[in-house]
């Protein structure tokens, strides 16, 4: 750790910013008795959005019918233990899409 006096810091201020800037070495500059450390400081990384995200258990079952709703789900509908895998086998036949009828390119 180095150590310069205020005129010595005021003469080669920028040298010895871009010092303690490269090296992350303080340095302590004294003025009338009183020691005072120029250091750089550490960043940290920002958190954005998708780091702030909780891991969470999903479950994949199914998809919902055009008229179905979750909110109308009651708790008694499905056995407590049974999982989407069990209800998609379950409603497997109870929803078939209908093919589209495809266009005729335009001449």
């Amino acid at each position: 750790m180095g150590s310069v006096s205020l005129t010595e810091l005021r003469q080669n201020l920028f040298t010895l910013a871009d010092q303690v800037a490269e090296t992350g070495e303080p340095l302590m500059i004294e003025r009338r008795g009183v020691r005072l450390c120029l250091i750089r400081e550490t960043v940290i990384a920002p958190v954005g959005r998708l780091e702030r995200l909780v891991q969470q258990k999903l479950t994949i079952g199914a998809p919902l019918a055009p008229g179905e709703s979750p909110a109308a789900w009651s708790e008694d509908a499905w056995p407590k233990d049974a999982t989407g895998e069990q209800r998609a086998a379950e409603t497997a036949g109870q929803f078939t899409a209908k093919p589209r009828a495809r266009r005729k390119p335009k001449p």
